[in-house]
């Protein structure tokens, strides 16, 4: 389904978001509806309505570390991420992590490292939002990055925030290194309360891996924060640390929700050292606990598996749903452990069987353990062999591979539609006018659902007019 909308003649160039209004706008089936999050009242998305499903993208750290970023290659993973199929399946957010592309000027004002990024970090952001695609971008709270080659923010919050928008970013990861002696809750709320005096929509992750127990606090200053350490050292992909990740981030299952997320890190799908049957279980872990979908691994030599993981818009539909309940662990024998307590839009439930031992095993999934009445008949849809059985009454029984997943998804009818996935032919509109007299501009924007189900209230955020001339 397309929508088409026009004219937008009172919006600054590029400067709008697309995005459903309201995760109750979507009918709801199920008997028992969400329980609210003990997060921080001020929510940040009731305020600007970003990241109301967990942010999918890309960005180098995993796969590349500092080194080697710069436009090039930035460009070549824009390019890899149309042509693979990842930005059809919802992968939107891409640009350079910690990669040297700006330094403070004599005038304290940021400036692109024009060696790396010879077309200004303005004219990158341009480049990824005529892909359809949305540009991110990397800073640190504290007087430096992390590695000490770029600046960080302190003392700069609204001067480098505005820089941000001028550059028309949408995302910004904030580290938290070199920030002796500041207070970590006020140097975030600084941070969101000058990116909103600049104008500009910009989901903000809060990278502090967990210090100052962020999600405590976070929901109303940000969209998602880091929850653990890094999940592997750049190039090297390491299962052990990111399961260990996955169990521990699952203990806060309960603060996340629609525009602010627990975030275990990014992605190792596709990396080198993780076996296909790897890549799946992980993918399934981050998708039933709504993590954010960063993939991490080199967009350009994927294997047509690593593809297929990525791109399981079955599983992505777990992930998106609009209800944002992160699944749990119901039970663990150390071994097997059944992931559910996630219940979708559509009334069907989310659950996952994980066997973290070195040998296949079969389990029965009784249905009193996700929540449905035993007497009940559903049918279960397996998301990665994509075949449904059923109606089934008491539970059903999976069998399980050595490090793999059963993603089920189980429910009382036979369909399993696919919540809104929405996708933009581009983010760029350039409204500028061909001389001095008063002029009608107008301009267009196709937004694609992915989804299988209709799109609800949605709506195109308007230009943030203060500082931006109508011009791309």
């Amino acid at each position: 389904m397309k929508k088409r909308v026009g004219p937008l003649w009172d919006m600054c160039a590029d400067a709008f978001w697309v995005s459903v209004l309201s995760r109750e706008s979507l009918s709801y089936r199920g008997s028992n509806s969400p329980s609210s999050s003990p997060t921080a009242s001020a929510v940040h998305a009731a305020d600007d309505g970003l990241a109301l499903t967990p942010p999918m993208g890309w960005y180098p750290w995993n796969i590349f570390g500092e080194g080697p970023q710069n436009e090039k290659l930035i460009k070549e993973i824009v390019d890899a991420l149309v042509t693979s199929g990842l930005k059809d399946a919802g992968y939107a957010y891409v640009g350079p992590d910690e990669g040297i592309c700006f330094f403070r000027g004599a005038d304290g004002r940021l400036t692109t490292n024009l060696e790396r990024y010879p077309s200004g970090l303005r004219g990158l952001g341009d480049h990824i939002h005529k892909k359809g695609l949305r540009f991110a971008l990397y800073t640190d709270a504290g007087t430096r990055t992390c590695s000490k080659a770029m600046p960080g923010t302190k003392d700069h919050e609204f001067e480098d925030m505005r820089q941000f928008a001028e550059w028309r970013a949408d995302y910004i990861k904030i580290d938290w290194c070199n920030t002796e002696g500041q207070d970590i809750v006020k140097t975030y709320t600084t941070l969101h309360d000058a990116q909103h005096a600049a104008g500009r929509p910009i989901v903000h992750s809060l990278c502090s891996w967990g210090e100052g127990y962020p999600w405590r606090w976070a929901a109303a200053v940000g969209h998602l924060w880091r929850t653990t350490s890094d999940i592997c050292a750049p190039g090297q992909a390491d299962w052990a640390g990111a399961v260990s990740i996955a169990f521990a981030n699952e203990k806060l299952a309960a603060f996340a929700g629609p525009g602010h997320w627990n975030d275990p890190d990014m992605m190792i799908v596709g990396m080198p050292g993780v076996t296909e049957t790897q890549n799946r279980s992980f993918f399934s872990l981050w998708c039933l606990m709504a993590a954010p979908l960063i993939a991490g691994n080199d967009l350009r030599s994927m294997s047509p598996a690593a593809v297929g993981t990525l791109t399981n818009l079955e599983a992505i539909a777990i992930n998106q749903d609009p209800l944002g309940i992160q699944g749990r662990i119901v039970w663990t024998d150390g071994i097997i452990s059944l992931w559910a307590e996630k219940p979708l839009f559509d009334g069907s439930r989310a659950v996952l069987v994980f066997n973290q031992g070195q040998h296949p095993a079969e389990k029965r999934v009784a249905w009193p353990e996700i929540g449905i009445d035993a007497a009940a008949a559903c049918y279960v849809r397996n998301l990665w062999t994509h075949e449904t059985t059923g109606p089934l009454t008491g539970g059903v029984t999976v069998r399980i591979e050595p490090d793999g997943v059963a993603m089920l998804r189980v429910s009382t009818q036979n369909d399993f539609p696919i919540p809104p996935i929405m996708i933009a032919d581009s983010y760029l509109i350039s409204l500028r006018s061909s001389g001095s007299d008063p002029q009608k501009l107008a301009g267009s924007l196709t937004v694609t659902n992915k989804g299988s189900v209709e799109l609800p209230l949605w709506r195109v955020g308007r230009g943030f007019l203060r500082g931006f001339p109508l011009q791309s």
